[in-house]
Protein backbone atom coordinates (compact mmCIF):
# COMPACT_ATOMS: atom_id res chain seq x y z
CA UNK A 1 0.00 0.00 0.00
CA UNK A 2 1.91 3.25 -1.24
CA UNK A 3 1.14 6.33 0.94
CA UNK A 4 2.04 9.72 -0.88
CA UNK A 5 2.43 12.87 1.17
CA UNK A 6 3.32 16.05 -0.15
CA UNK A 7 3.34 18.16 2.75
CA UNK A 8 3.71 18.59 6.89
CA UNK A 9 -0.06 19.22 7.13
CA UNK A 10 -0.78 16.08 5.13
CA UNK A 11 1.83 14.14 6.62
CA UNK A 12 0.28 15.03 10.16
CA UNK A 13 -3.05 13.37 9.24
CA UNK A 14 -1.55 10.31 7.58
CA UNK A 15 0.64 9.35 10.23
CA UNK A 16 -1.80 7.55 12.19
CA UNK A 17 -2.93 5.85 9.25
CA UNK A 18 0.42 4.93 8.15
CA UNK A 19 1.62 3.65 11.71
CA UNK A 20 -1.54 0.94 11.48
CA UNK A 21 -0.44 -0.21 7.88
CA UNK A 22 3.28 -0.23 9.04
CA UNK A 23 2.38 -2.89 12.23
CA UNK A 24 -0.34 -4.20 10.44
CA UNK A 25 1.34 -7.94 8.86
CA UNK A 26 -1.24 -7.64 5.92
CA UNK A 27 0.81 -4.80 4.44
CA UNK A 28 3.71 -3.74 3.72
CA UNK A 29 3.80 0.15 3.59
CA UNK A 30 5.41 2.26 0.55
CA UNK A 31 6.07 5.70 1.04
CA UNK A 32 5.92 8.12 -1.25
CA UNK A 33 6.53 11.89 -0.53
CA UNK A 34 6.86 15.14 -2.91
CA UNK A 35 5.80 18.96 -2.53
CA UNK A 36 6.97 20.92 -0.02
CA UNK A 37 8.27 18.02 1.85
CA UNK A 38 11.93 18.45 -0.06
CA UNK A 39 11.96 21.99 -0.05
CA UNK A 40 15.03 23.76 1.71
CA UNK A 41 12.69 26.62 2.29
CA UNK A 42 10.34 24.99 3.43
CA UNK A 43 12.75 22.98 6.17
CA UNK A 44 12.97 19.64 4.58
CA UNK A 45 9.94 18.37 6.04
CA UNK A 46 10.37 14.97 4.94
CA UNK A 47 12.96 14.28 7.80
CA UNK A 48 10.12 14.30 10.18
CA UNK A 49 9.15 11.35 8.33
CA UNK A 50 11.68 9.37 9.03
CA UNK A 51 12.63 10.37 12.38
CA UNK A 52 9.08 9.22 13.13
CA UNK A 53 10.41 5.38 12.36
CA UNK A 54 9.08 5.65 8.62
CA UNK A 55 11.12 4.39 5.30
CA UNK A 56 10.79 6.80 2.48
CA UNK A 57 11.05 4.82 -0.44
CA UNK A 58 10.71 7.36 -3.01
CA UNK A 59 11.22 10.95 -3.09
CA UNK A 60 9.18 12.48 -5.97
CA UNK A 61 10.77 16.37 -6.59
CA UNK A 62 8.17 18.24 -8.38
CA UNK A 63 8.25 22.14 -6.94
CA UNK A 64 10.36 24.76 -7.96
CA UNK A 65 11.55 27.98 -5.86
CA UNK A 66 9.03 30.06 -8.11
CA UNK A 67 5.33 30.53 -6.56
CA UNK A 68 3.22 31.65 -10.06
CA UNK A 69 0.63 29.59 -12.30
CA UNK A 70 3.06 28.60 -15.00
CA UNK A 71 5.19 26.98 -12.32
CA UNK A 72 2.94 25.31 -10.98
CA UNK A 73 1.40 23.55 -14.11
CA UNK A 74 5.15 22.35 -14.63
CA UNK A 75 4.88 20.71 -11.36
CA UNK A 76 1.84 18.99 -12.19
CA UNK A 77 3.15 17.80 -14.99
CA UNK A 78 6.07 16.34 -13.93
CA UNK A 79 4.51 15.46 -10.87
CA UNK A 80 2.21 13.34 -13.02
CA UNK A 81 4.92 11.70 -15.31
CA UNK A 82 7.41 10.45 -12.33
CA UNK A 83 4.51 9.05 -10.31
CA UNK A 84 3.86 7.12 -13.31
CA UNK A 85 7.22 5.92 -13.32
CA UNK A 86 7.46 4.81 -9.78
CA UNK A 87 4.13 3.16 -9.72
CA UNK A 88 4.95 1.20 -12.64
CA UNK A 89 7.92 -0.14 -11.38
CA UNK A 90 6.55 -0.59 -7.24
CA UNK A 91 3.81 -1.87 -8.56
CA UNK A 92 1.34 -1.10 -5.45
CA UNK A 93 -1.81 -2.81 -4.86
CA UNK A 94 -3.28 0.71 -3.42
CA UNK A 95 -2.70 4.34 -3.47
CA UNK A 96 -3.54 6.46 -0.65
CA UNK A 97 -3.71 10.13 -1.07
CA UNK A 98 -5.69 13.09 1.49
CA UNK A 99 -6.56 16.58 1.08
CA UNK A 100 -6.43 18.82 -1.85
CA UNK A 101 -2.91 19.76 -3.12
CA UNK A 102 -2.24 19.75 -7.05
CA UNK A 103 0.74 17.94 -5.73
CA UNK A 104 -1.57 15.21 -4.88
CA UNK A 105 -3.59 15.50 -7.80
CA UNK A 106 -0.57 14.78 -10.10
CA UNK A 107 -0.05 11.55 -8.26
CA UNK A 108 -3.87 10.30 -8.38
CA UNK A 109 -3.87 11.31 -12.13
CA UNK A 110 -0.67 8.55 -12.68
CA UNK A 111 -2.29 6.02 -10.26
CA UNK A 112 -5.95 6.06 -12.10
CA UNK A 113 -4.11 5.61 -15.41
CA UNK A 114 -1.55 2.26 -14.62
CA UNK A 115 -5.13 1.30 -13.17
CA UNK A 116 -4.02 1.13 -9.42
CA UNK A 117 -6.95 1.77 -6.98
CA UNK A 118 -7.02 4.87 -5.18
CA UNK A 119 -7.93 5.57 -2.15
CA UNK A 120 -9.13 9.15 -0.89
CA UNK A 121 -9.25 10.75 2.54
CA UNK A 122 -10.86 13.85 3.41
CA UNK A 123 -13.24 14.25 -0.16
CA UNK A 124 -16.15 15.86 -0.07
CA UNK A 125 -15.28 19.40 1.28
CA UNK A 126 -15.37 22.45 0.40
CA UNK A 127 -13.45 25.39 0.06
CA UNK A 128 -14.51 27.82 -2.66
CA UNK A 129 -12.12 30.63 -2.38
CA UNK A 130 -9.53 28.34 -3.49
CA UNK A 131 -8.27 26.34 -6.55
CA UNK A 132 -7.98 23.34 -4.15
CA UNK A 133 -11.98 23.09 -4.21
CA UNK A 134 -11.71 21.62 -8.01
CA UNK A 135 -8.87 19.58 -7.24
CA UNK A 136 -10.48 17.77 -4.49
CA UNK A 137 -13.51 16.88 -6.28
CA UNK A 138 -10.98 15.73 -9.24
CA UNK A 139 -9.18 13.43 -6.78
CA UNK A 140 -12.68 12.12 -5.99
CA UNK A 141 -14.02 11.44 -9.25
CA UNK A 142 -10.36 9.97 -9.88
CA UNK A 143 -10.66 7.62 -6.48
CA UNK A 144 -12.21 4.51 -6.13
CA UNK A 145 -12.92 4.32 -2.50
CA UNK A 146 -13.60 7.49 -0.37
CA UNK A 147 -12.95 8.05 3.44
CA UNK A 148 -14.99 11.33 4.59
CA UNK A 149 -15.45 13.32 7.51
CA UNK A 150 -19.25 13.42 8.70
CA UNK A 151 -22.32 12.67 6.60
CA UNK A 152 -22.74 15.60 4.88
CA UNK A 153 -19.39 15.04 3.27
CA UNK A 154 -20.59 11.77 2.45
CA UNK A 155 -23.57 12.64 0.66
CA UNK A 156 -21.18 15.36 -1.53
CA UNK A 157 -19.56 13.04 -2.73
CA UNK A 158 -22.12 10.02 -3.55
CA UNK A 159 -23.71 13.50 -5.81
CA UNK A 160 -20.81 13.56 -7.55
CA UNK A 161 -21.57 9.80 -8.90
CA UNK A 162 -19.47 7.46 -6.45
CA UNK A 163 -21.18 4.50 -5.64
CA UNK A 164 -22.40 5.07 -1.91
CA UNK A 165 -20.92 1.46 -0.73
CA UNK A 166 -17.17 2.63 -1.41
CA UNK A 167 -17.95 6.01 0.53
CA UNK A 168 -17.05 5.12 4.12
CA UNK A 169 -18.18 7.87 6.82
CA UNK A 170 -15.31 8.10 9.33
CA UNK A 171 -14.01 10.96 10.67
CA UNK A 172 -10.82 12.90 10.36
CA UNK A 173 -7.65 11.94 12.11
CA UNK A 174 -6.34 15.92 13.13
CA UNK A 175 -8.95 15.25 16.10
CA UNK A 176 -7.62 11.72 16.73
CA UNK A 177 -3.75 13.09 17.02
CA UNK A 178 -5.27 15.54 19.40
CA UNK A 179 -6.63 13.18 21.90
CA UNK A 180 -3.27 11.39 22.38
CA UNK A 181 -2.68 14.72 24.48
CA UNK A 182 1.06 14.74 23.10
CA UNK A 183 1.60 18.34 24.34
CA UNK A 184 4.64 20.40 26.19
CA UNK A 185 4.45 22.32 28.97
CA UNK A 186 4.27 26.17 28.60
CA UNK A 187 7.84 26.24 30.48
CA UNK A 188 9.34 23.87 27.87
CA UNK A 189 7.09 25.21 25.13
CA UNK A 190 8.51 28.68 25.39
CA UNK A 191 12.04 27.35 25.75
CA UNK A 192 11.71 25.09 22.56
CA UNK A 193 9.94 28.22 20.63
CA UNK A 194 12.68 30.66 22.42
CA UNK A 195 9.14 32.84 22.82
CA UNK A 196 7.93 34.13 25.73
CA UNK A 197 4.17 33.97 25.75
CA UNK A 198 2.53 37.21 27.18
CA UNK A 199 -1.13 37.22 29.08
CA UNK A 200 -2.98 37.29 25.86
CA UNK A 201 -1.59 35.32 22.58
CA UNK A 202 -2.92 34.65 18.83
CA UNK A 203 -1.58 31.92 16.72
CA UNK A 204 -2.00 32.80 13.14
CA UNK A 205 -1.76 30.73 10.02
CA UNK A 206 -2.84 32.62 6.21
CA UNK A 207 -2.25 30.86 3.05
CA UNK A 208 -2.88 32.13 -0.73
CA UNK A 209 -6.62 32.74 -1.89
CA UNK A 210 -5.65 31.21 -5.05
CA UNK A 211 -9.41 32.18 -6.31
CA UNK A 212 -8.87 35.71 -5.72
CA UNK A 213 -7.59 38.29 -7.75
CA UNK A 214 -5.03 39.15 -5.66
CA UNK A 215 -4.74 35.78 -4.00
CA UNK A 216 -5.88 37.08 -0.04
CA UNK A 217 -2.92 39.57 0.20
CA UNK A 218 -5.31 43.13 1.13
CA UNK A 219 -7.03 41.14 3.26
CA UNK A 220 -3.69 39.91 5.02
CA UNK A 221 -2.57 43.07 5.11
CA UNK A 222 -5.50 44.23 6.80
CA UNK A 223 -5.28 41.62 9.51
CA UNK A 224 -1.36 42.79 9.91
CA UNK A 225 -2.56 46.31 10.37
CA UNK A 226 -4.86 44.98 12.95
CA UNK A 227 -2.36 43.27 14.95
CA UNK A 228 0.39 45.66 14.51
CA UNK A 229 -2.03 47.67 17.46
CA UNK A 230 -1.48 44.66 19.88
CA UNK A 231 1.62 45.39 21.81
CA UNK A 232 0.92 43.14 24.35
CA UNK A 233 -0.38 39.98 22.81
CA UNK A 234 1.97 37.42 21.64
CA UNK A 235 1.40 36.22 18.15
CA UNK A 236 2.77 33.31 16.72
CA UNK A 237 3.15 32.88 12.72
CA UNK A 238 3.47 29.88 10.56
CA UNK A 239 4.49 30.40 6.87
CA UNK A 240 2.16 29.29 4.35
CA UNK A 241 1.93 26.28 2.11
CA UNK A 242 3.69 26.73 -1.60
CA UNK A 243 0.93 27.70 -3.47
CA UNK A 244 0.73 31.06 -5.95
CA UNK A 245 1.83 34.18 -4.35
CA UNK A 246 2.84 32.46 -1.25
CA UNK A 247 6.02 34.42 -1.41
CA UNK A 248 3.98 37.82 -0.40
CA UNK A 249 2.45 36.52 2.32
CA UNK A 250 5.73 35.37 3.40
CA UNK A 251 7.76 38.58 3.22
CA UNK A 252 4.80 40.00 4.66
CA UNK A 253 4.90 37.97 7.56
CA UNK A 254 8.90 38.36 8.00
CA UNK A 255 8.72 42.41 7.88
CA UNK A 256 5.86 41.95 10.40
CA UNK A 257 8.26 40.13 12.66
CA UNK A 258 10.94 42.69 11.97
CA UNK A 259 9.00 45.41 13.31
CA UNK A 260 7.40 43.90 16.06
CA UNK A 261 8.94 42.36 18.89
CA UNK A 262 5.85 40.85 19.99
CA UNK A 263 6.03 38.22 17.35
CA UNK A 264 7.79 35.34 15.75
CA UNK A 265 7.34 33.17 12.61
CA UNK A 266 8.28 29.76 12.32
CA UNK A 267 8.97 27.47 8.74
CA UNK A 268 7.15 25.03 10.09
CA UNK A 269 6.39 23.97 14.06
CA UNK A 270 5.10 20.64 13.42
CA UNK A 271 2.54 18.70 15.32
CA UNK A 272 3.97 18.52 18.68
CA UNK A 273 4.43 22.48 19.04
CA UNK A 274 1.53 23.27 16.61
CA UNK A 275 -1.07 21.99 19.06
CA UNK A 276 1.02 22.60 22.00
CA UNK A 277 0.79 26.41 20.84
CA UNK A 278 -3.23 26.20 20.26
CA UNK A 279 -3.15 24.96 24.00
CA UNK A 280 -1.97 28.25 25.12
CA UNK A 281 -3.20 30.50 23.29
CA UNK A 282 -6.87 32.30 22.88
CA UNK A 283 -7.97 31.89 19.35
CA UNK A 284 -6.20 31.20 15.76
CA UNK A 285 -6.84 33.70 13.18
CA UNK A 286 -6.20 32.92 10.00
CA UNK A 287 -8.12 30.68 6.96
CA UNK A 288 -6.57 27.03 7.70
CA UNK A 289 -8.87 24.47 7.20
CA UNK A 290 -7.27 23.04 10.67
CA UNK A 291 -8.12 26.07 12.34
CA UNK A 292 -12.32 24.16 11.04
CA UNK A 293 -11.15 20.81 11.67
CA UNK A 294 -8.99 20.87 14.49
CA UNK A 295 -8.64 23.83 16.56
CA UNK A 296 -12.56 23.17 18.26
CA UNK A 297 -11.22 19.94 19.87
CA UNK A 298 -9.09 21.84 22.02
CA UNK A 299 -12.25 24.20 22.78
CA UNK A 300 -10.65 27.16 21.79
CA UNK A 301 -11.48 29.63 19.26
CA UNK A 302 -11.03 30.26 15.41
CA UNK A 303 -11.12 33.75 13.56
CA UNK A 304 -11.57 32.27 9.91
CA UNK A 305 -10.78 35.22 7.59
CA UNK A 306 -12.06 35.51 4.03
CA UNK A 307 -13.72 32.72 1.96
CA UNK A 308 -10.32 30.09 1.21
CA UNK A 309 -12.73 27.53 3.55
CA UNK A 310 -16.33 29.08 2.35
CA UNK A 311 -18.51 26.36 2.27
CA UNK A 312 -17.03 23.74 5.00
CA UNK A 313 -18.83 22.75 7.96
CA UNK A 314 -18.36 24.66 10.77
CA UNK A 315 -18.12 24.40 14.29
CA UNK A 316 -20.05 27.23 17.01
CA UNK A 317 -16.34 27.77 18.17
CA UNK A 318 -16.20 29.40 14.97
CA UNK A 319 -16.04 33.14 14.62
CA UNK A 320 -16.10 33.32 10.65
CA UNK A 321 -15.81 36.46 8.73
CA UNK A 322 -16.15 36.80 4.84
CA UNK A 323 -15.90 40.31 5.07
CA UNK A 324 -12.64 41.22 6.32
CA UNK A 325 -12.05 44.69 6.78
CA UNK A 326 -10.41 46.13 10.60
CA UNK A 327 -14.03 47.01 12.17
CA UNK A 328 -14.82 43.12 11.87
CA UNK A 329 -11.45 41.43 12.79
CA UNK A 330 -10.95 43.84 15.77
CA UNK A 331 -15.00 42.67 16.59
CA UNK A 332 -13.86 39.25 16.26
CA UNK A 333 -10.96 39.46 18.60
CA UNK A 334 -13.07 41.83 21.17
CA UNK A 335 -15.59 38.34 20.74
CA UNK A 336 -13.04 36.42 22.23
CA UNK A 337 -12.55 37.47 25.50
CA UNK A 338 -16.13 37.70 26.31
CA UNK A 339 -17.01 35.21 29.18
CA UNK A 340 -20.46 34.29 27.43
CA UNK A 341 -18.89 33.00 24.44
CA UNK A 342 -15.95 31.55 25.92
CA UNK A 343 -18.31 29.21 28.04
CA UNK A 344 -20.14 28.64 24.91
CA UNK A 345 -17.02 27.17 23.29
CA UNK A 346 -16.63 24.91 26.22
CA UNK A 347 -20.21 22.82 24.72
CA UNK A 348 -18.55 22.97 21.32
CA UNK A 349 -19.09 20.08 18.96
CA UNK A 350 -16.00 19.15 16.42
CA UNK A 351 -18.09 18.04 13.38
CA UNK A 352 -14.90 16.29 12.29
CA UNK A 353 -14.50 14.22 15.22
CA UNK A 354 -15.98 10.16 15.24
CA UNK A 355 -13.91 7.92 16.90
CA UNK A 356 -10.33 6.22 16.10
CA UNK A 357 -10.75 7.21 12.14
CA UNK A 358 -7.19 5.77 11.32
CA UNK A 359 -8.35 2.39 12.87
CA UNK A 360 -11.75 2.49 10.37
CA UNK A 361 -9.83 3.76 8.01
CA UNK A 362 -7.34 0.85 7.35
CA UNK A 363 -10.36 -1.91 8.30
CA UNK A 364 -12.08 -0.86 5.79
CA UNK A 365 -9.37 -1.62 3.28
CA UNK A 366 -8.38 -4.57 4.88
CA UNK A 367 -11.89 -6.03 3.52
CA UNK A 368 -11.48 -4.55 -0.19
CA UNK A 369 -10.11 -7.58 -2.38
CA UNK A 370 -7.59 -5.52 -4.23
CA UNK A 371 -7.45 -7.91 -7.10
CA UNK A 372 -10.99 -7.81 -7.78
CA UNK A 373 -11.86 -4.20 -8.29
CA UNK A 374 -14.96 -3.16 -10.28
CA UNK A 375 -14.49 -0.54 -12.88
CA UNK A 376 -16.05 2.61 -12.23
CA UNK A 377 -19.95 3.37 -12.94
CA UNK A 378 -21.00 6.56 -12.53
CA UNK A 379 -24.02 6.11 -9.84
CA UNK A 380 -27.19 8.22 -10.99
CA UNK A 381 -28.65 10.03 -7.31
CA UNK A 382 -32.74 10.56 -8.49
CA UNK A 383 -33.66 14.13 -7.95
CA UNK A 384 -35.64 16.24 -9.36
CA UNK A 385 -33.92 18.98 -11.93
CA UNK A 386 -36.03 22.70 -11.17
CA UNK A 387 -37.17 23.87 -14.94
Amino acid sequence: MCVVSGSRSDYDLLKPIMYRLKQDKAFNLICAVTGSHLLSKHGYTYKKIINDGFKINNKIKILSTEDNEQSILKSISKGITSFGKMFSKKKPDGVIVLGDRFEILAATISAAFIKIPIFHISGGEVSEGAIDENIRHAISKFSNYHFVANKIYKKRVIQLGENPKNVFCVGSTGPENINKKDFFNLLDLEKNLKFKFKKNNFLITYHSVTYSSDYGIKDFKILLDVLSELQETGLIFTLPNADTKNSSIVNLIKNFVKKNKNSRYFYTLGQKKYFSCIKYIDAVIGNSSSGLSEVPSFKKITINLGNRQKGRVLASSIINLETVNKKNIKKAIQKVYFNKFKNKILKTKNPYENGITSKKIVEHIKKIKLNKIEEKKFFDVNFKLSR
